[in-house]
């Protein structure tokens, strides 16, 4: 138990200690994260819907965000997903759109250690609106809660712009909108205020 707290205190003494270490070597450091951000991204998106199957689609999204401390950020996202075709089931020759607002948590684990690249974990809720038309079984609407789970990268080009490319699992939680789950892969252009 001793060797552990002595692991738990070196760590803590070491992470503690990097800003002042950073500080007095030659090698400028970064960027200052903090801040307000925005930006404008897309990507592709995987279906994985229940009760039948579409074409994959792709998606557009703003994203609005504050990132404090270094190592966490809270960030308005909402996106639209224009079209999955659909192959079978209750998606059978129907079109569904999807738009969505979410709030996600990202947590930067190595931030003070990765300099322009800066890796995250992400986690957030938010609503999903999906609606389908042209199918067999009529018009209808999937909406409920869904929770967004991922993981990604932000690559700072200055100290103001960055890229960031991202992956993250949508899954429905309530109501209709339970049947949309999704894999999203793409990035953004992000400004730092």
């Amino acid at each position: 138990m001793a060797w552990k707290l002595s692991v738990v205190l070196a760590f803590a003494i070491v992470w503690l200690a990097a800003p002042a270490v950073r500080a007095e070597s030659d090698t400028p450091e970064c960027c200052d994260y903090n801040g307000l951000y925005a930006g404008i991204g897309g990507g592709y998106a995987i279906e994985d819907f229940d009760g039948g199957n579409s074409d994959n689609g792709s998606y557009v999204n703003l994203r609005l965000g504050y990132r404090f401390l270094d190592f966490v950020a809270l960030e308005a996202l909402g996106e639209f997903e224009p079209e999955f075709d659909g192959k079978s089931g209750r998606y059978t020759s129907g079109h569904t759109s999807i738009w969505s607002g979410f709030l996600n948590a990202k947590v930067y684990p190595a931030a003070r250690w990765t300099g322009f690249v800066q890796p995250y974990l992400l986690a957030g809720g938010g609503w999903m609106w999906g609606d389908t038309k042209d199918s067999p079984t009529g018009k209808f609407d999937d909406n409920g809660f869904a929770g967004r789970f991922g993981l990604g990268i932000d690559f700072f080009i200055t100290e103001h712009v960055f890229l960031t490319t991202d992956a993250a699992y949508l899954l429905p939680a309530t109501g209709d909108g339970k049947a949309l789950d999704q894999v999203l892969v793409g990035g953004a252009l992000q400004y730092r205020f």
